[in-house]
């Protein structure tokens, strides 16, 4: 009796195999093509990707081998081993971001990050130390401001020009040349901002830095929510490959 059940499971099993196969040889696709629809449609099903979504992958796919099998591509030429083309699917490669585009969402993070950092270092110090000595010595929030800026802004063009995967219009001297120009300009900064007055440059109290730490912590996490930053000073976000 085990047999006889173990036969019929057997046979319906290979009748479901058929019936799938068939949906994908009665679309026009070659035999290969076909077959590999046919493996790729049942890796996709054992996925957690919604049916909705399935069936429009199925569906652009069968529509791109319906036009490129006309110059004998195979659907492995196209995508690969069906367990690459899942990993595809699945794992789809980020878009690049252009460099234009996204600069000033890059150089208001970084801009923030740096703010941050500066605020909570003096707000620090400034706890810990509450002499006039060490007030005279504390940078005032203008020049906080103004370096933060600077640097926030710098940081997305060394990246850009650090980047081997972009196609530069410099060479690899010239780009070297510019990121020593603009170390230098961030040397420049540091030293007109400590000439600014303190009557127009204050030196807050360390509760104001804290304060104005977590304003920038909360506008940064907004900031990388809201925008694609690719330059992250303070955690590198991983690319996809």
């Amino acid at each position: 009796m085990a047999e006889k059940r173990n036969a019929h499971v057997k046979q319906n099993r290979t009748s479901v195999h058929k019936q799938e196969r068939s949906e994908f040889d009665n679309l026009g696709l070659t035999k290969k093509n076909a077959d590999y629809m046919f493996r790729f449609n049942r890796e996709l099903t054992t996925t957690k990707l919604d049916a909705e979504k399935k069936s429009n992958i199925i569906r652009q796919m069968v529509k791109e081998l319906l036009d490129s099998q006309k110059n004998g591509v195979t659907a492995r030429g196209l995508y690969g081993t069906v367990s690459q083309r899942i990993n595809a699917v699945l794992n789809p490669p980020k878009k690049p971001v252009d460099f234009k585009a996204n600069f000033w969402p890059n150089a208001v993070y970084n801009a923030l990050a740096f703010y941050i950092i500066f605020n909570v270092l003096y707000g620090v110090m400034l706890l810990i130390n509450r002499s006039q000595a060490a007030y005279n010595q504390a940078m005032g929030i203008v020049s906080i401001t103004l370096i933060a800026i600077v640097v926030g802004i710098g940081m997305p063009l060394i990246y850009n020009m650090m980047d081997m995967n972009v196609k530069h219009k410099y060479n690899g001297w010239m780009r070297a040349l510019f990121i020593i120009l603009i170390f230098m300009g961030w040397i420049v900064m540091f030293t007109i901002s400590s000439l600014i007055p303190r009557g127009i440059n204050p030196v807050v109290s360390p509760y104001v830095n804290f304060g104005l730490a977590v304003i920038s912590i909360a506008a940064a996490i907004y900031t990388y929510h809201k925008y694609d930053i690719t330059v992250n000073f303070l955690a590198p976000r991983a690319v996809k490959k």
